[in-house]
């Protein structure tokens, strides 16, 4: 007679499909395919990032701080695309993409805080990764009347491509681009292709948001689905 299976062995069997069904294995492509593809993406988003600068075309986004700071009127400013190269068995391969840009504003910020809402301001700023100038107003015992902040109009946004030859997935993050906060999606290495990086233009535009759509958020775990 077969001896049956333990208690222990029957929540292992169950953990284990639990978990392969949490993390299912993508088909990892080849580390000169995840390269062909990366360098062709580069390629890509350097030739747009370069008209975009000749443009300078209105960002259709709301960048608001809340307290009163808003952003108004938009535009892409300035923009560069860069890389960075590793070694996988001696082959240079291209393991991360970034387009840094900075998103220009009709004109500068000027708000009056009060004492209360001092701290609570200064802090949305600096989780933006934003410059800004203040001046307190003190009572003449010294306590704190009123303090005004200056914000210049210029907002500093990124987004990354890092790959992973291992696991063969692309996560691409997102600084500022269509909000102030940071995003990152997980895609799958054989979807950098040129419609992802039209909807990556144009989410950074403000034309449309099918980028967000496209990928699960990193660390979820979900398998993105194939290009086609």
């Amino acid at each position: 007679m077969n001896k049956p299976a333990s208690l222990l062995d029957e929540l292992r069997t169950q953990y284990e499909a639990a978990r392969d069904a949490a993390h299912p294995q993508a088909d990892v492509e080849s580390f000169q395919a995840i390269d062909a593809r990366l360098r062709k993406a580069f390629r890509w988003l350097e030739k747009a990032v370069t008209y975009l600068n000749g443009l300078k075309p209105p960002i259709e986004h709301q960048f608001d701080l809340g307290h009163g700071l808003v952003f108004q009127s938009p535009r892409f400013g300035h923009g560069s695309v860069g890389q960075h190269n590793h070694r996988i068995v001696g082959f240079p391969v291209l393991d991360e993409i970034n387009i840094y840009y900075e998103i220009a504003a009709s004109k500068a910020l000027s708000i009056e805080v009060a004492p209360g809402m001092v701290q609570s301001a200064e802090k949305a700023l600096d989780d933006a990764g934003l410059q800004y100038t203040s001046r307190r107003v003190e009572e003449a015992g010294g306590s704190l009347q009123k303090c005004s902040l200056s914000v210049p109009p210029a907002i500093r946004a990124m987004v990354s491509f890092r790959a992973d030859y291992q696991s063969g997935m692309v996560p691409v993050t997102l600084v500022n681009v269509d909000r102030f906060d940071r995003v990152s999606l997980d895609f799958h290495s054989n979807m950098i292709e040129e419609p992802v990086l039209e909807d990556l233009v144009k989410l950074i535009l403000g034309r449309d948001t099918a980028f967000l759509r496209r990928a699960p958020l990193a660390g979820l775990h979900s398998r993105p689905a194939a290009a086609t």
